[in-house]
């Protein structure tokens, strides 16, 4: 009973072979539809890909024309106001130009950062010409600026006048002195051909910025002696510093002159060997 039973449960070969083609025949089916499908699908992505890095891109460049938009709108106020700037300083006012000029200087340093972000975008010549043009104006509003701060302190050292002639008539000369140098100084230096006037102007600035020190801590001292540690001796020396100060000015001041006169000294000497010629000694 047993063989009887496990033969009847037995598939024949032919069978199986059904079973193999039939896998074969719906895979092939299937591959049939697949295939198709995979590659629209991959047409789809492809496309997908293309459409949306193009709507990026296209967006940036949208983005970069907006900016640049902005920028021309931001130079067009910032030429307005240097303009008005420009005013302020032809009819000396100078408070609304020191008040106008801390106000351009960060709108130029904001216009000089998104050119440079946007230079990729723009043409090289007109990234150029605003580069060029912010270096320009910048360097000329710091410059008056530091001009209007040294007249202010020259201003407010003014006052001082009455002080020294109160506190010390002895020093009444010798300041005046050193005023008239300072300010023939200042003039010889603007009038000279040399090709470093600014350093030169500097280097006496800050002279002149020592020797208001030393002044105004000298009237401090005479104003109230017993408040401050060997008050004779710090006014002596004081006193000493002013005076060889006021030397020194007459000395730059010479200099100064003389290197006007070489034209002169040439020109006397030129003179003098022609009447030698003439005269045959």
């Amino acid at each position: 009973m047993s063989r009887r039973k496990n033969y009847s449960n037995q598939q024949p070969e032919w069978f199986s072979w059904i079973w193999i083609l039939a896998i074969i025949f719906g895979s092939g089916v299937v591959a049939s539809y697949l295939i198709p499908i995979a590659i629209l699908g991959g047409i789809g992505y492809g496309i997908y890909r293309y459409q949306r890095q193009k709507r990026v891109r296209i967006e940036a460049k949208q983005a970069s024309i907006g900016r640049i938009e902005d920028l021309k709108a931001v130079i067009g106020q910032a030429d307005r106001r240097i303009k008005e700037l420009e005013s302020y300083q032809e009819y000396g006012k100078k408070e609304d130009y020191q008040d106008l000029a801390l106000q351009i200087l960060p709108q130029l340093t904001y216009i000089k950062n998104v050119a440079k972000e946007l230079r990729d975008e723009i043409p090289a010549s007109v990234y150029q010409r605003i580069q060029t043009k912010i270096t320009t104006v910048t360097e000329e509003i710091d410059k008056q600026l530091q001009k209007i701060e040294r007249e202010k302190r020259q201003k407010e050292a003014q006052p001082k006048k009455t002080s020294i002639e109160e506190l010390a008539p002895e020093l009444v000369a010798t300041v005046r002195n050193i005023q008239i140098d300072h300010e023939a100084i200042l003039q010889k230096i603007s009038q000279s051909e040399s090709n470093n006037k600014e350093e030169l102007t500097a280097i006496h600035q800050s002279q002149m910025e020592h020797y208001e020190d030393i002044l105004e801590g000298y009237l401090k001292i005479k104003a109230s002696p017993k408040d401050f540690y060997n008050a004779e001796e710090r006014l002596a020396k004081a006193k000493a510093a002013i005076e060889q100060f006021d030397l020194d000015l007459d000395e730059a001041l010479r200099q100064l002159n003389e290197a006007d006169l070489r034209d002169f000294d040439i020109s006397l000497r030129i003179l003098d060997k022609k009447k030698q010629t003439e005269t045959g000694f």
